[in-house]
Parts: C-alpha cells; structure tokens; sequence
C-alpha cells in the first residue's frame, strides 16, 4: 500500500503546471510571474526527462519564494527519494506548507509521512514550519497570516483555536478571503471569558508589525 500511495504522488508532480495567461502590456509583477511559471515548467520537463536531480532544484528555488505547488512538487520527490536521497522530515517540512498554500493533496502525503516519523521529529518540523510563517510575517508577507492561523488548527499535534483566532482576526482585518468566517468559526471555540484577552493580544500584534489593510 505504501508503495502505490508513493506512485500516486509522484505522477501528481507531472501533472502540476501552472500557466498564467496574459494581454496588455506586463506588469513588474506579472513579468516576475512568467519567470516563475517558466522556472516552473523547466522543473516538469526535468521530471519528466528523468533529470530529477535539476528538478528538484529547480522546485526547491520557487518553493522558497513561496510557491506551494512547487513545495508540493518538492516533497513529493523529497519523499520519493528522486534527485535526492529520501528524506521524511524535509519532505513533511514542504508538504505541510503546501498545505497551509492550499494544495489538498500535500494533506495526504504529509499525513503518509507522519505515520513513519516518531513523534518528537515530528513536533520539530513542527516548529521549523511555525518558524518559517513568522519570518515571513516579520517580512511583511500578509499571505502568511491566514496560513499561521491554520498552522494551530491543521498543523499543530492538538489544535490551539486561542493563536488560530488572533490571526485569523489579523487577517479579518486586512480583509483576506475567508478571514472573516475562519475568525468566527475559532470563536465559537473559545471560551466567553478569554475573548478580550484575546482580542488585546490580537490589537498588540496588529499594531507591533505595523498591518494596514
């Protein structure tokens, strides 16, 4: 079973390609986007070449950025062992990003994973990851927000709906998709009592990295 779970995702990495289509002249950011998407497609064209060690640095570069298909696409191979040797705590380490990005099948492979490691590695990664959201956070990277609320909801071994709902309510704030309804749904919760300690914290750290909507 564990070997047909492996194949599985590993033919998912061919089949994630990103193109983004464009008309008008390009902006900064758009021009950037074709670089990436260019990157992106090199690395695809690598797996499917069999040149798995120029893939996976190719995806690792834009996993960094962070792009999670390519952090998916990187745990995928960190976990098959292609390009490089398997490594289970680096291929958990991106997949559980990637799942914070929203790619739904890095859930799975990062849950396959977990089940082989033991449990203090685990929590490790664990924190390597909450690490990683917070540099991003203090780099001004707003996307990280949302993603650092469900880190303590879908990452952390048993889920802290206290830190899920003071982001959750940061991100509210600055308007986010689906902010608003995550940030209520950790209310319900919590306990009445705590709520303005809460919320105290929350305008603390709103105001310390300086959000703006």
């Amino acid at each position: 079973m564990a070997n047909s779970l492996k194949t599985c995702y590993w033919v998912f990495v061919v089949l994630m390609i990103a193109i983004y289509h464009y008309t008008g002249p390009a902006t900064a950011n758009e021009e950037q986007t074709k670089i990436e998407n260019a990157a992106f497609k090199e690395a695809v064209q690598a797996v499917k070449d069999k040149n798995y060690a120029h893939a996976i640095a190719l995806f690792e570069e834009q996993a960094k950025l962070p792009r999670h298909d390519a952090q998916y696409n990187l745990a995928v191979l960190l976990n098959a062992g292609k390009g490089r040797p398997r490594n289970y705590v680096d291929a958990l380490y991106w997949s559980w990003q990637a799942q914070l990005g929203d790619i739904e099948d890095a859930g799975d492979l990062a849950s396959d994973i977990l089940d082989l490691l033991p449990p203090k590695i685990a929590d490790d990664v664990r924190s390597r990851v909450g690490k990683t959201l917070e540099a991003r956070i203090e780099a001004s990277d707003v996307l990280a927000i949302p993603q650092f609320a469900n880190f303590h909801l879908k990452i952390l071994a048993e889920p802290d709906y206290d830190n899920a709902y003071v982001w959750h309510s940061i991100a509210a704030a600055l308007s986010l998709p689906g902010s608003g309804d995550a940030r209520d749904d950790a209310e319900s919760q919590l306990d009445r009592k705590d709520l303005v300690t809460l919320q105290t914290k929350t305008q603390k750290l709103f105001e310390k990295h300086n959000f703006k909507p």
